[in-house]
């Protein structure tokens, strides 16, 4: 169980660095859905008690709501990311809303809103979600729920997404399986991606995959909570070799293209 608190911001929205996305909303820092490959935490750093102890911790941006509604006003729309260091819909985001009155005011006032999430959640807020200016990106590692527990210790089965990205499925708004990352020896075979393509099929979604991406505080958290059988040592190495990778690369395209699933690289990977 996570514990949470509550700190005041300056600003709502950041530069994203991320493509296609020129705004960032991040609601909360930390996520206790507590993904041990999670990266954010190397972009958290300036909140040690969060970023080395990823999924305990939780802050929640209070004021948030107002500060965001100043920003509107003085920044130029564009594509918001919602949210590209945290969970959006979170558990504690039930009881707060703060992503919900975001996306309320950023689509009023203009802005494309893109957003990432591993929680059905999101369904509660399709009142609001206008297929004309949102996209949905639905995170979905592995199938299998088992395993899910293995590298995503809290996070919504990815049974529950699965369903929640077959109701956004029918509504219009564009949506997309965000396969990623995909770690060696773990979620990293042909049967386990295959799964996760033939889903993205199935909705008529399209894919976007990704690497292991390593970095610092993201090793250091997954050493002190890796539990798998295999040698984390041996998936970070991996990880970080631009053959293997491009293994796997081929391997997402095949399984793609046999599928008649349009994929893509997340952040230009392909190394």
């Amino acid at each position: 169980m996570a514990k949470y608190s509550y700190i005041k911001v300056r600003t709502a929205l950041s530069a994203s660095r991320l493509p296609d996305i020129k705004y960032a909303f991040n609601p909360y820092v930390g996520c206790a859905h507590g993904c041990i490959y999670c990266y954010a935490p190397d972009f958290c750093k300036k909140y040690q008690e969060i970023s080395y102890n990823w999924g305990s911790t939780v802050y929640i941006k209070e004021n948030i709501i107002e500060v965001l509604k100043k920003d509107v006003r003085r920044l130029r729309p564009g594509v918001v990311g919602v949210s590209t260091i945290t969970d959006p819909y979170q558990p504690i985001e039930a009881e707060e809303e703060l992503t919900r009155n975001a996306i309320k005011t950023l689509s009023q006032h203009g802005f494309k809103i893109s957003i990432q999430s591993k929680s059905p959640l999101v369904l509660r807020d399709l009142d609001i979600i206008n297929p004309k200016n949102f996209d949905i990106g639905f995170t979905i590692t592995t199938l299998r729920d088992s395993l899910a527990r293995e590298i995503e210790p809290n996070a919504p089965p990815p049974t529950q997404r699965a369903k929640a990205a077959y109701e956004v499925s029918k509504c219009g708004v564009d949506m997309w399986i965000f396969l990623g990352p995909i770690i060696p020896l773990v979620n990293e075979y042909e049967d386990i991606i295959e799964e996760v393509v033939e889903f993205t099929s199935s909705v008529n979604s399209y894919l976007i995959y990704d690497k292991l991406n390593v970095k610092p505080v993201m090793k250091h958290n997954m050493r002190m909570k890796w539990k798998l059988k295999v040698d984390v040592n041996e998936v970070l190495g991996l990880s970080m070799n631009a053959n293997y990778f491009k293994k796997i690369s081929r391997l997402v395209e095949d399984l793609c293209k046999k599928h008649k699933v349009r994929c893509l690289p997340a952040f230009n990977t392909i190394i």
